[in-house]
């Protein structure tokens, strides 16, 4: 994050500042602010209880979000395409370029582009697929253990009730034994939640041994957490470790909700369950792996998921998300643990995939 957060603002003032010049010269800098205020409202949104003013927000926000990145890659590339000019001698058509003189077509370009990508990734995004995992564990269950696995719902103002509908019955369907949300529930109050109709809903996730959730980044902003506590189908697990007859489950606390709420993340050693004939799952928004504190385990789990990337959720950002996260998406092993990181059943902002699927995860553990 402390990374992230340099690397966006920088990029964000490179786009900001190539982005005046698409404007004539009078008009630069109220351009340039047009441009600012567009990509802080899917912010702002948040803070609107209105949905007739919230949801062109969060439209506005989601369409400028998009371009924003897009934008980025191409300016990246056309100042690299110039600068290679300069270098090799034309110097005047280059920074004949450099005035931007073609620049209101390329912007027109990428705004088009934008369109294409919400035309083809919204539906996708409003969909999800159901994938099928078998898995062996270094700890053999009683029983084969159905488990179910999602992720990154981020509730908003652009969410469709008719999503939550189809994931309740999905789950229903499915029959798992046990059900597991993996962080980042809502990006709106309690009150929108309960006035879209949600927790109905939400209220009829079952199974029968629990269903079970833990925080993500977004509920230290969040009211998600808030809105779940009368909940009795849910079991928070806030670095809590849970036990049944089959399995135990050790759900942390996000690192960001952690940093902003409490001292820090309990050590996983003060976690360990003691019951060592059952499966262990590890429940960790962030697959960063295990603490520095987690050193003198004696058991580590027998498997982790985690959520929070997305896998990208739209292109080029699939593509940039492998290189800031050891294991951004799928199966593979963090730390010597076996993990599973899900692309998410949600989104954050646009409400877009390009080049990754929401996703539903049923594991089947034996």
């Amino acid at each position: 994050m402390f990374f992230f957060l340099p690397v966006f603002f920088i990029l964000f003032f490179y786009a900001w500042w190539r982005f005046r010049y698409v404007f004539p010269r009078k008009y630069r800098y109220p351009g340039a602010l047009l441009f600012t205020l567009c990509f802080a409202a899917v912010f702002f949104q948040r803070a609107v209880s209105n949905d007739f003013i919230s949801v062109p927000l969060a439209v506005i926000g989601s369409f400028a979000t998009v371009f924003l990145t897009n934008w980025v890659i191409f300016c990246i590339f056309w100042d690299s395409y110039l600068g290679i000019r300069r270098l090799r001698g034309k110097r005047k058509l280059a920074n004949k370029s450099l005035r931007m003189r073609k620049e209101p077509f390329f912007a027109s370009a990428v705004a088009t582009l934008t369109l294409a990508f919400f035309l083809i990734g919204w539906p996708l995004n409003s969909g999800y697929k159901m994938v099928n995992i078998k898995q062996t564990l270094s700890t053999t269950p009683k029983k084969t253990l159905r488990i179910a696995v999602f992720s990154d719902i981020h509730f908003d103002a652009l969410f469709a009730k008719s999503k939550l509908e189809r994931i309740v019955d999905s789950l229903r369907i499915l029959r798992p034994d046990a059900i597991f949300f993996v962080g980042d529930l809502a990006d709106i109050s309690a009150s929108k939640l309960q006035e879209r109709g949600f927790d109905s809903l939400f209220k009829q996730i079952n199974a029968p041994l629990g269903f079970y959730i833990v925080t993500g980044n977004h509920e230290s902003f969040g009211q998600g957490l808030e809105w779940l506590r009368d909940f009795d189908n849910v079991n928070i697990l806030l670095d809590d470790t849970k036990c049944n007859d089959f399995f135990c489950v050790t759900g942390r606390l996000d690192h960001q909700y952690a940093r902003r709420h409490t001292a820090g993340r309990i050590p996983l050693t003060k976690l360990m369950p003691a019951n060592s004939s059952v499966p262990w799952f590890l429940l960790d928004h962030q697959p960063r792996g295990l603490d520095s504190g987690d050193t003198d385990l004696t058991r580590k789990p027998d498997f982790a998921f985690s959520g929070h990337t997305h896998a990208g959720q739209f292109f080029p950002v699939t593509i940039l998300i492998k290189l800031m996260w050891p294991l951004s998406y799928g199966l593979g092993k963090i730390d010597d643990i076996p993990w599973f990181v899900t692309s998410g059943i949600g989104q954050w902002g646009p409400p877009v995939r390009i080049g990754s699927k929401s996703e539903l995860v049923l594991f089947l553990f034996e």
